[in-house]
C-alpha cells in the first residue's frame, strides 16, 4: 500500500476511529502479529511466548507519537518527568500481557478471520465512503495520517473483528431476560419521598470544647500519623502564547509573500498510482507505459495497492500534505495527464500519474495564510522571549526579576505546598520534579524554562523546603482539637438523631427546639446529587401499610439526619427505554464478564515481566 508515513497531527472524528480500531485489534493480537520477530531481549513471557523488547518499544514509540500528536505540548511536558515515563511503560506492558494472554486465548478456541472478510470490511465501512460508496483516496489519507500501510492495517483489523468473535461469544452467553430488566429498572429509576431533619455537625462542632491534656494524650498516642510531608515555598513567572500574541499583525505584503512561495500547499491533485515491491518490476512496467500500455490495466494487473489496482491505480482529489513528501514532490512537477518514472517512497516504487490539478486563488485563501503566518511570527517572538528567560535566569541566579522583565511578566510567589496540594500554575510533572527532586530543591538557583503547554513554560525559584518529618504537638495542636470536636460532636448527635428515631414514631410532632423537618424531596440514582445522602435513604425500609419509617442517615457534609421515608415510587419505562436500559445492563456485564474472563486467564497463566528493562535500570 501506498501509504507508510504520517505527516500531521490526525485529530479529525474518523481519525480518532482508526485510533479506537487500533486499541481494539490489540487487546487480541498484540503488536505481536504484524512487527518483527528478533531475538532480543525479553521484555514478558506469557505461557511460553516471548513478548520481546523490540515489540514493546515499538509499541511504545507509537503509543508516545499517537499520545505527543494529539495532545500536543501538554503530553511532551510530562513525558520529561520519570516518573510520568515510568508510568507509561509500567502501563504498557500490563496491557501487553493482557492483550497476549487474549491473543492465545482467542488462538484456543481457533477464532479465525479470512482475508476476504478483511476486504469486505474495508469496502463497506462508512469511515471510507463518499455519498455511500468506498473512497480509495479518503481511504488513503486515513492511513496516511494515522502512519499504517494496508498490511499494518489488514492485521489491526483481523485482530478487531477477532475480538468482535470473542465479544458476540460473550454476549450470546450472557444476557437478562426481559423480567430482569424490568426488575432492574424499577429500582434504578426508583423515586422516594423523603422529609429530613438536619442536626448539622458544624454546629455541634462549634458547642465542643477539648483540653490541653486531651490535646497533648491524642497526640502522644497517634504521634506517627502526624507526618509532615516534604513541603516547599517557591517563586515563579510563567510565559504563555497569549502573553506573546498581543501586538502581532499580518500585512498583506507579507500574506501574498507567503502565497508565493508556497503556492503547492495551496493546489489540490487528481492522482493515480501503480506501487511495486522492487525497481526492476516498476521499471518494466515503465516501459510498457512507454511502448503503450494502459496505465489502468497495468495498475489492475501489478500494483500493490490492491484497492486502488481495481479503480486503475485512481486515489481521487489529494490534498498538500496527505501523502509521503517524496511522492508529492514528483507529482507536483509533473504535468497534467503525465505520469512520473519509478519512484521510491518508503521502500516501495511508484509510478504516478497526474489526471487533474486545481490552484486555489489568493482571495480565498487569504484568512488562512494570516493565521498562517500569524503562528509563524508568535513561534519566532515566543522563542526568543524564551531564549532571553533563559539567558537571564542563568546570569542572575539569585532572583527572578531579571528573567520576569526579559518576558514582560511578574513574579509571583506561593505558600508552603506539598505535592498533594500543589498550585494549578505548578502543577505539571517536569514542574513538580524540578521543585522536589533536583537540584533546584534546595533552593538558590533559577531552574530553565520547563514547557508545560504548546507555547507556554515555567521558570521556578525554590526559596524554602522543609524535609519530610513528623509535626510537633504545637504544629499538630490545631488539626487534632478539630478531629476531637468532630468525634465529640458526631458522637452527641448520632445519640439524639437515634433517641428522636425510637421516639417519633409515636410522637411525630415531639421535635427538640430548632429542629424541624424539611418540606418533602424527592431521591432517586438517577439524579443523585449527594450519593451519601441518597443511599442512606434508599437503605431505608418501605412502609408497610402506611406506617411511617424513621432512620438515621448522613449527608456529604458529615450532617447527621433523621430521614421520614414518605412514599416509594417504582420506576418504569416505555418499552423504547426498557430496550435501552437493557442494553445498557447487558453491556456492562458483558464488560465486567471480560474483566473476569482477563483475570481467570492471569490467574493460571504463567508470565514473568522483566522489571529492569520496563523501569530501564539496564540503561543507567
Amino acid at each position: 500500500m501506498l501509504i507508510e508515513k504520517m505527516h500531521g497531527a490526525a485529530n479529525t472524528k474518523i481519525a480518532k476511529f482508526i485510533l479506537g480500531l487500533i486499541t481494539v485489534s490489540f487487546l487480541v493480537g498484540g503488536m505481536s502479529g504484524y512487527l518483527f520477530n528478533t531475538n532480543d531481549t525479553y521484555a514478558a513471557k506469557v505461557n511460553g511466548e516471548t513478548i520481546s523488547q523490540q515489540t514493546f518499544m515499538e509499541r511504545y514509540n507509537q503509543e508516545f507519537e499517537t499520545r505527543a500528536t494529539q495532545e500536543g505540548e501538554s503530553f511532551l511536558t510530562q513525558s520529561d518527568s520519570p516518573a510520568f515515563v515510568n508510568a507509561l511503560r509500567q502501563g504498557l506492558i500490563e496491557r501487553l500481557v493482557d492483550q497476549e494472554l487474549l491473543r492465545q486465548y482467542a488462538q484456543e478456541l481457533k477464532l479465525n478471520v479470512s482475508d476476504e472478510m478483511i476486504k469486505r470490511a474495508i469496502v463497506s465501512d462508512p469511515n471510507f465512503q463518499s455519498n455511500g460508496k468506498f473512497d480509495n483516496g479518503l481511504y488513503q489519507q486515513i492511513l496516511a495520517q494515522n502512519r499504517l500501510n494496508s498490511d499494518t492495517y489488514a492485521s489491526i483489523l483481523r485482530g478487531a473483528l477477532t475480538l468482535e468473535q470473542m465479544q458476540k461469544g460473550i454476549a450470546d452467553s450472557e444476557f437478562m431476560v426481559p423480567v430482569q430488566v424490568k426488575e432492574n429498572a424499577q429500582v434504578f429509576f426508583q423515586k422516594r419521598v423523603a422529609r429530613l431533619a438536619t442536626l448539622p455537625l458544624s454546629e455541634a462542632m462549634a458547642k465542643q470544647t477539648v483540653s490541653e491534656d486531651e490535646v497533648k494524650n491524642y497526640y502522644e498516642a497517634n504521634q506517627k500519623t502526624f507526618v509532615q510531608p516534604e513541603q516547599v515555598k517557591v517563586q515563579y513567572l510563567q510565559v504563555s502564547a497569549d502573553d506573546v500574541a498581543k501586538g502581532i499583525q499580518v500585512s498583506d505584503v507579507e500574506i501574498a509573500q507567503y502565497y508565493q512561495d508556497n503556492k503547492a500547499q495551496f493546489i489540490s491533485q487528481r492522482l493515480a498510482h501503480i506501487q511495486f515491491s522492487n525497481e526492476q518490476a516498476a521499471q518494466s512496467a515503465y516501459q510498457a507505459l512507454q511502448n503503450g500500455a494502459s496505465f489502468a490495466e497495468l495498475a489492475k494487473v501489478h500494483s500493490l495497492d490492491k484497492i486502488s489496482g481495481e479503480n486503475g491505480g485512481e486515489l481521487g482529489w489529494i490534498n498538500a500534505n496527505e501523502l509521503p513528501k517524496t511522492f508529492e514532490d514528483t507529482a507536483i512537477t509533473l504535468p497534467v495527464g503525465k505520469y512520473s518514472e519509478p519512484v521510491n517512497v518508503d521502500g516501495n516504487f511508484h509510478i504516478i500519474l497526474v489526471q487533474e490539478r486545481k490552484e486555489k486563488p489568493l482571495d480565498e485563501v487569504k484568512t488562512q495564510i494570516a493565521d498562517l503566518v500569524r503562528k509563524s511570527l508568535l513561534e519566532n517572538r515566543f522563542y526568543s522571549i524564551e531564549k532571553n528567560v533563559r539567558e537571564k535566569a542563568f546570569e542572575d541566579s539569585k532572583s527572578l526579576e531579571t528573567a520576569a522583565q526579559a518576558a514582560g511578566v511578574r513574579v509571583q510567589q506561593s505558600d508552603y505546598f506539598s505535592r498533594k496540594n500543589i498550585p494549578a500554575e505548578l502543577n505539571f510533572p517536569n514542574v513538580i520534579s524540578a521543585m522536589f527532586d533536583s537540584d533546584i530543591a534546595n533552593g538558590g538557583t533559577n531552574s530553565e524554562p520547563l514547557n508545560v503547554g504548546e507555547q507556554h513554560f515555567v521558570v521556578v525559584r525554590v526559596l524554602d523546603h522543609k524535609a519530610e518529618g513528623v509535626k510537633s504537638l504545637d504544629e499538630a495542636k490545631a488539626e487534632i482539637e478539630s478531629f476531637l470536636k468532630r468525634e465529640k460532636a458526631e458522637k452527641a448527635l448520632i445519640a439524639t438523631a437515634t433517641r428522636l428515631v425510637d421516639e417519633l414514631p409515636a410522637h411525630p410532632n415531639k421535635l427538640p427546639e430548632g429542629i424541624t423537618f424539611s418540606s418533602s424531596q424527592t431521591f432517586s440514582f438517577v439524579e443523585s446529587q449527594d450519593p451519601i445522602l441518597t443511599n442512606g435513604v434508599f437503605s431505608i425500609e418501605k412502609p408497610k401499610q402506611e406506617k411511617t419509617v424513621y432512620k438515621v442517615v448522613r449527608n456529604s457534609k458529615g450532617d447527621v439526619i433523621v430521614a421520614v421515608l414518605e412514599k416509594v415510587e417504582e420506576g418504569t419505562l416505555n418499552e423504547q427505554e426498557l430496550a435501552q436500559f437493557g442494553a445498557q445492563l447487558n453491556q456492562a456485564r458483558q464488560f465486567e464478564l471480560r474483566t473476569q474472563l482477563l483475570q481467570a486467564l492471569r490467574d493460571k497463566a504463567q508470565f514473568e515481566i522483566n522489571e529492569a528493562f520496563i523501569k530501564q535500570e539496564d540503561e543507567n
